[in-house]
C-alpha cells in the first residue's frame, strides 16, 4: 500500500516537473513561398515581417520582443522569414534586404514602413500605424527564490559566407531571462587563411563581440554584461517554453 502511495506521489511530481517545461505554442508564422499569399498578402491583419538571419546576434535578441507582440496582441500577425532557410526565393524576390534584422511593416498587402536593427516594442507598434489594446492578459510566473532552469540552443549556419556555429545561452529565474551568452565559432577556410588578420579585423570593429583565434578560425563571444548586449536592451519577459519554442522555430536545436 505504500509503495503504490508512494509511486502515485512522484508520478504527480513528475508531471508537475515537467508540465513547467512543456512545449509552448508561440503565434509567430513561418513564412515561405507556399504560404507568402495566403499569410501576407491576402491577410486581414496588420502584420510584422521579421527577416532575420541565425548568425546574426541582434536577430537572437529580438525573438522575445516579437514573442512579446504575439502573444499580447492578438489583433497583430506577427511573421518570420528566415533568410537561410528553403523555399523563399518568392519571398526574397519580392523584398529589399540589406541587412539584419529587417522589419517590414504591412496592412492590407502593401508595406507602409520598414526598419533595420533591434528596436524596442512600442516603436514596431508605432511603426504600424496604431496603438492596439492588449488582447489577452499575460500570466505572470509564480515567485520562487529557487526557481531557475537553463536553456542551450545551438545552429550551424554562415556568416558573410563563412561558416559557423552558433551555440546561445539562457538562464532562466522566476519565469524571466536573467542572463544570456552567445557562441559563434567561425570557420576559416584554407583558401581564405591568408585574409584571416582582415576577417578578425573586422570582427573586432564591429564591437558585438569578444574575438579570440581558435585552431579552426575564430570564437566571437557576446556576454549578458557586454556593451552590445547592454546596447540592444533585450526584452527579459519570455519565459522557458517560449525561447525553446521561439528558437526552435528559427532552426535552432535546443536542450
Amino acid at each position: 500500500m505504500k509503495l503504490k502511495f508512494f509511486v502515485a506521489f512522484y508520478a504527480i511530481l513528475f508531471c508537475a516537473f515537467t508540465s513547467a517545461f512543456a512545449e509552448e505554442e508561440i503565434r509567430i508564422v513561418k513564412i515561405n513561398d507556399s504560404n507568402f499569399e495566403a499569410e501576407i498578402m491576402n491577410s486581414k491583419q496588420p502584420i510584422i515581417l521579421e527577416f532575420s538571419s541565425t548568425s546574426c546576434p541582434p536577430c537572437l535578441i529580438m525573438i522575445p520582443t516579437l514573442i512579446s507582440i504575439a502573444k499580447n496582441y492578438e489583433d497583430i500577425k506577427v511573421a518570420s522569414v528566415g533568410i537561410d532557410d528553403p523555399g523563399i526565393e518568392k519571398v526574397k524576390n519580392t523584398f529589399n534586404i540589406t541587412a539584419f534584422p529587417t522589419f517590414f511593416f504591412i496592412k492590407d498587402g502593401k508595406i507602409i514602413g520598414r526598419k533595420i536593427g533591434a528596436i524596442k516594442e512600442n516603436e514596431m507598434l508605432a511603426a504600424l500605424g496604431y496603438s492596439p489594446k492588449v488582447t489577452k492578459a499575460q500570466k505572470k510566473p509564480k515567485k520562487s527564490k529557487n526557481q531557475k532552469s537553463n536553456l542551450v540552443c545551438s545552429i550551424d549556419g554562415q556568416f558573410n559566407g563563412l561558416k559557423n556555429h552558433v551555440t546561445i545561452s539562457f538562464e532562466f529565474k522566476n519565469g524571466e531571462i536573467k542572463n544570456v551568452d552567445l557562441v559563434t565559432d567561425v570557420i576559416i577556410p584554407p583558401a581564405l587563411e591568408e585574409h584571416r588578420e582582415a576577417i578578425k579585423q573586422r570582427f573586432i570593429e564591429s564591437g558585438k563581440s569578444e574575438v579570440t583565434e581558435t585552431m579552426t578560425g575564430f570564437r566571437l563571444h557576446t556576454a549578458n554584461d557586454s556593451p552590445f548586449i547592454k546596447a540592444m536592451d533585450m526584452k527579459r519577459t519570455s519565459t522557458y517554453g517560449e525561447m525553446k519554442a521561439g528558437l526552435e522555430l528559427q532552426g535552432f536545436s535546443c536542450k
